[in-house]
């Protein structure tokens, strides 16, 4: 086998290297996007993992309300510090400030007591930084500390001053410290201030009330016993565990996530192993001569199978190899764009410094490579090895390409379309994400094996067809398609398969982007929306205090404000949910379009709900919790558990696994945060919406940094957003786009050497080239319409199961099926465009060669 492999198969593989390169290059994609998708994932979580470990420091427990972004009274400290066998409690508050002159510029500002060691030891202060000096400076109220490569990039020096736009406004403080950006403050970048606890409280907005407390034990301390003692003296809602905990509850909150990324490589995998498939049967067929050769010199069917097997291991383990480079180097490119996506989507700020490899992950990867080269070369080699050598030595390419499709493919299409709504059903039973991407992946396949039957049932009326629109090119045209309905069906499937993953990919931020933009316009129905200009780590601005809506509805020229709370980290039965506190003309259901509630009446839900007695909840959350209409909700919140009946169920997008939407006097009372998310303000018709927002920017001039945007300015900063939030699947769609027309073009190509003996004797008997050509380029064409069409049909329904199914459960969100008019459109134009001009590549080469050497190609 081995001296066959260098001694036949090397040579031939390298004289149709173009073909090679294309097997090599189809497993190649897979395995690369299965690598970069591993290597994302565990980068990820490793890097979350990381930064809530040095946040703890020395901590042994840490409590805390839900996933540490709900705060609660600081009092709880005081309990912890009565245990005997606890040596600290240190308070921490955490939040989002920018500088006031750039905005985009974020810092993670921590809030700790700075009179306890233990705290300052989680924040290396650079050497020439007296520490006795530092503790006695940082009481200050206006100190602050900031890393040495922030302050190095703004040109700062202990001492300067530095104006950073808080929750409360914008504040000048002053530079009292430097940190080394090493540990906590490597982990975000180097983005870190550090500020007294009190101090931090006050420019927070969370006086009196902290986001966790650190317990450092005893030396000998039995963290169990002490971890049951607290639990029992500290308010119920209140969670004490090892800070390893927490961390696994963000590993729960983006495992949604990185299961998209899993069935978003899966759907590239199919395409791949396809690409794989086509090329290594034209492959086989080209190569037939010199298989039928090797029988004849005394070589079984067996051996030529198993050397076919065993070339598809070596170009299958390159590729691998390849893949696995390629996939490390497109992790690393595609590691900011992701990072970027999960904090929108989730509403987390964090950093991924650096990148982590799995050996797991990638011996799986080089497993699934090389099986799926295998696979897809299988029965191609099958087929070649069983070929009589007599009949093959005197046949020419389109006759070994001819032979009559199984009828049992239409079957296998049943049976996995059948297996696919199954797993779909099975998702929508159990809410797994995993069954829903083998439901998917079962449909996208289907493809494949029911193109075959389409071409071959389409033959009779497709010839007809083409006879009628140009009688010669034509009739030659159906022959050349329909002499063999294998090769023409599996050259649809390629183009059907490339146009369904381009319509899934482009359907999905186009879908979201339509939904958020229809629910933004219908609930924010407003003339001008007020906020601040950061962000805390996604879409979502920073909080501004109450103060400011108040100072708003005085302007001359408004005649009512409304406003809203947005809570992302509430916890919900082991989930991180949505809380959105609204006023009382928020809630008014005379703005909401006829047919918004899909459970409840509106007028009794308002009235329930402003009378602090009831709530609604999204879509997303009814769903996922099977809630309705008169069922209870809890609620853990800082003052204890919160119980209302749920009074209608409506659309939302605030959260990713539900939101639930109460009176803002039950959010004060119960959360003890006053603050504002956003400000919706209604304008009096005698002043022009411009001469209101410059009142507006000129009554705040330098307090606060606030956007005052139109309706119609809210949806085009919603739109940049889940374009951020998208961008990593527009690089994912590029590669599978490059590496499928690569396919589609070496497909095409194919047919017509396979005819270049039956070309050359067209142009003998007097067929001119314009005939020969104008035949070519109609078989192209007719190819690349009925993979249009296949792929419109196949597409279609791909993307509607995933933004109605595999999304609800992936990313929690229930959105709108809009159709994808036109990205889709741009995706058949440019199919429509590739098949043409392979075509017209192909059908100048044909009318190229010599007529005395096509008819002797054989």
């Amino acid at each position: 086998m081995l001296r066959l492999l260098r001694k036949v198969s090397l040579p031939q593989l390298s004289a149709s290297w173009g073909r090679t390169a294309l097997i090599v290059g189809g497993i190649a994609t897979g395995v690369s996007l299965i690598v970069a998708i591993g290597i994302i994932n565990t980068s990820v979580v490793r890097s979350i993992r990381r930064t809530i470990e040095l946040i703890a420091g020395p901590a042994a427990l840490e409590v805390v309300l839900g996933v540490g972004e709900v705060g609660f009274d600081q009092r709880a400290a005081d309990i912890v510090r009565a245990d005997p066998d606890v040596a600290a409690a240190i308070p921490l508050v955490r939040g989002t400030i920018t500088l006031a002159d750039d905005p985009a510029e974020t810092l993670q500002l921590f809030g700790a007591d700075f009179t306890a060691e233990e705290d300052l030891q989680r924040y290396p202060v650079v050497a020439n930084t007296d520490r006795r000096e530092l503790l006695q400076a940082i009481g200050d109220p206006r100190a602050i500390l900031v890393t040495t490569v922030f302050a190095r990039r703004h040109r700062l020096a202990t001492g300067g001053a530095i104006r950073l736009s808080t929750p409360q406004g914008v504040s000048e403080l002053t530079v009292r410290g430097l940190l080394e950006t090493e540990g906590l403050a490597a982990a975000v970048g180097g983005q870190l201030a550090v500020m007294d606890l009190p101090a931090a409280q006050l420019l927070l907005g969370k006086e009196d009330r902290v986001d966790q407390v650190d317990v450092v034990l005893r030396d000998g301390a039995d963290v169990n016993a002490v971890r049951r003692r607290l639990e029992d003296a500290l308010p119920h809602v209140l969670t004490v565990a090892p800070p390893a905990q927490r961390a696994a509850q963000y590993d729960a909150v983006l495992a949604s996530f990185q299961s998209m990324l899993s069935g978003i490589s899966t759907l590239c995998l199919v395409a791949g192993m396809f690409l794989v498939y086509n090329a290594t049967s034209t492959g086989a067929v080209h190569r037939a001569w010199t298989l039928a050769s090797l029988r004849v010199l005394g070589a079984d069917a067996d051996a030529v199978f198993r050397l076919l097997i065993l070339e598809a291991l070596v170009l299958g383990a390159v590729g691998t190899a390849l893949g696995v480079g390629a996939g490390i180097v497109l992790g690393r490119l595609l590691l900011p764009m992701v990072t970027d996506s999960m904090a929108i989507n989730f509403q987390l700020r964090f950093h991924t410094h650096e990148m982590h490899l799995n050996a797991r992950q990638l011996l799986v990867a080089a497993a699934v490579g090389i099986s799926t080269a295998v696979g897809a070369s299988w029965f191609a080699a099958r087929r070649a090895s069983r070929a009589h050598p007599i009949a093959a030595l005197g046949a020419d390419l389109g006759t070994m390409l001819s032979h009559r499709p199984p009828r049992r493919l239409v079957w296998w299409w049943v049976v996995l379309v059948a297996f696919s709504a199954i797993a779909l059903l099975l998702q929508a039973r159990f809410k797994s994400v995993s069954w829903g991407n083998v439901g998917a992946t079962l449909w996208n396949a289907s493809v494949v094996v029911i193109a075959i039957p389409i071409a071959q049932g389409l033959a009779r009326a497709l010839s007809g067809s083409l006879r009628v629109l140009s009688p010669v090119p034509g009739r030659i045209a159906a022959e050349s398609l329909f002499r063999s309905t294998v090769r023409t069906g599996t050259t649809t499937a390629a183009i059907a398969l490339a146009l369904s993953v381009a319509i899934t990919m482009s359907s999905l931020p186009y879908s979201f982007r339509e939904s958020v933009r229809s629910y933004v316009a219908k609930f924010l129905s407003a003339d001008l929306i007020v906020s601040a200009v950061a962000t805390e780590g996604g879409w979502l601005e920073s909080p501004i205090p109450e103060s400011v809506a108040t100072e708003i509805s005085r302007i001359p020229g408004v005649r009512t404000v409304d406003f809203g709370r947005v809570l992302t980290g509430q916890p919900f039965r082991e989930r991180r949910i949505g809380v959105l506190a609204a006023s009382d003309g928020w809630l008014d259901p005379a703005r909401l379009p006829k047919g918004w509630y899909r459970e409840g009446d509106p007028d009794a839900a308002a009235t329930a709900i402003r009378a602090g007695e009831a709530v609604d909840v999204s879509t997303t959350l009814a769903d996922h919790h099977e809630l309705h209409v008169g069922d209870r909700i809890e609620l853990q919140t800082p003052t204890g558990n919160l119980s209302l009946p749920i009074a209608g169920v409506v659309p939302d997008y605030v959260s990713d696994h539900g939101t639930v939407i109460l009176s803002r006097r039950i959010f004060v009372e119960r959360w003890g945060d006053r603050s504002l998310s956003r400000i919706t303000v209604f304008a009096d018709s005698t002043v022009p919406l411009d001469e209101l927002r410059r009142r507006i920017t000129e009554h705040f001039h330098d307090r606060y940094r606030l956007k005052v945007l139109s309706v119609g300015e809210v949806v085009a900063y919603h739109d940049r957003m889940i374009n951020r939030a998208f961008a990593f699947t527009d690089a994912i769609q590029l590669l599978i786009a490059i590496v499928t027309v690569c396919g589609i073009f070496d497909v095409l190509v194919s047919t017509i050497l396979e005819r270049r003996r039956e070309l050359a004797v067209w142009r003998v008997i007097g067929a001119d080239e314009r005939v020969v050509r104008g035949s070519v380029v109609l078989a192209a064409g007719t190819i690349g319409a009925l993979g249009v069409a296949l792929g419109l049909a196949v597409g279609l329904v791909t993307a509607l199961l995933w933004i109605k199914l595999n999304l609800r459960y992936l990313l929690g969100y229930d959105l709108e099926y809009h159709f994808p008019g036109r990205p889709m459109m741009l995706s058949v134009v440019l199919v429509a465009l590739m098949t043409l001009a392979a075509g017209y590549v192909a059908a100048r080469g044909a009318t190229r060669q010599s007529i005395l050497d096509g008819i002797r190609s054989e």
